[in-house]
């Protein structure tokens, strides 16, 4: 068995992980420029294909307007590489493609049919601070990690590093997936909108992941209105939500669960943020800042879209930190079979350490899998 991750304490933070999410989260949903509501400041970060690269670079101008969609590398990395040895060359297939249909569409009543086919767009967006310490220690590519592993450095990222996966659904899809929304007017006042090669994309679900603690504090949000937001584990926020707890309905699934109405606190730091009123509508699920509860329970946390629709794992037995404990690199700088065969198996609990043998661990960073 396992539960629902928990809220814990965060070094140099009085708050829980709640709190210190959901305070990060205002931060970089914030307007990047006071003069115009979009890009948010972490649509201005560096992406995956700016960072793991032989030639880095950080974002100029509007990110937004660039963006580098990419094929999930976690499901990549179960479905085609779960291999006894080295991972093959990951981001040539991974990285700058287009909209795809997602990996698990109809567990979460996600639409299979038309013309062009319904697609999920996933990104990975990281902030300056962790940009700059890949690159300055050149760990953005196989050679740089080589080298790295030769000289046994220890990767530890910045305190204030973070990351976010995100990810999003063309307007019209979403459409076709939740026709109570009518209209893409009404798509653009209740969720956050962005334009990439002429089309127009609302954002649906975002993981996010902090280095504050040795294991990272790591968060989840979904969308109010993604079906089934709330199955099989519930949601937990004791920090920006009136409601703290919600059950799943074990009656049906992907059904919806309601709005999740913020607490003064929260909606005081979102106005004094600037912050669009559409951000309202996403809803932290819980987070995590360790492996297991004090009884050695697994915790899990897992994301209706993300895990489930993109089939990046299963709800039920995803864990962010156990998952990203395996992100590593061996002697040529690519990660290890071993590592990567643990995928497929959703790991919860503690990491075991045989599968890491002979490899140095990516500081929880699975970007390490798309280093040219």
């Amino acid at each position: 068995m396992a539960r629902l991750a928990q809220p814990g304490a965060v070094d140099g933070f009085q708050g829980n992980s709640d709190a210190f999410i959901w305070q990060h989260f205002v931060k970089f949903t914030a307007p990047a420029s006071p003069s115009q509501p979009s890009p948010v400041v972490f649509e201005t970060w560096a992406s995956d294909a700016d960072t793991f690269s032989q030639t880095p670079r950080w974002p100029a101008g509007d990110a937004s307007q660039t963006r580098s969609f990419q094929t999930s590398a976690l499901l990549l990395a179960k479905t085609q590489f779960a291999a006894p040895s080295d991972a093959r060359d990951l981001r040539s297939v991974a990285i700058s493609v287009p909209c795809k249909a997602p990996g698990n569409a109809a567990v979460g009543g996600f639409p299979t049919h038309g013309t062009p086919t319904p697609c999920i767009a996933e990104e990975v967006r990281r902030n300056r601070s962790q940009f700059d310490y890949i690159v300055t220690n050149k760990l953005n590519t196989q050679a740089g990690l080589a080298a790295a592993y030769t000289k046994a450095l220890k990767i530890e990222m910045p305190l204030d590093a973070i990351s976010v996966k995100v990810d999003w659904v063309p307007v019209p899809f979403l459409l076709q997936w939740l026709p109570q929304l009518r209209d893409a007017d009404n798509v653009r006042r209740l969720y956050h909108t962005t334009i990439s090669n002429q089309q127009e994309y609302a954002l649906l679900s975002m993981h996010v992941s902090s280095r504050q603690n040795p294991n990272w504090v790591w968060g989840t949000f979904e969308h109010q209105f993604n079906p089934g937001r709330c199955d099989s584990i519930g949601c937990s926020d004791t920090f920006g939500a009136v409601n703290r707890t919600v059950l799943p309905n074990k009656d049906a699934i992907n059904t919806q669960y309601g709005a999740c109405p913020k607490t003064p606190e929260l909606t005081s730091l979102m106005r004094a943020a600037g912050l669009s009123q559409v951000w309202e509508n996403y809803c932290l699920k819980s987070t995590q800042v360790d492996y297991t509860a004090a009884d050695g329970t697994p915790y899990v946390l897992g994301n209706s879209v993300i895990e489930g629709i993109v089939r990046n794992g299963t709800i039920p037995a995803s864990s962010c930190i156990t998952c990203h404990s395996y992100a590593s690199f061996g002697p040529n700088g690519k990660t290890p079979g071993s590592a990567i065969a643990m995928l497929p198996f959703n790991p919860s609990g503690r990491t075991i350490p045989a599968a890491l043998e002979g490899a140095r661990q990516f500081d929880f960073m699975w970007g390490v899998l798309l280093a040219p």
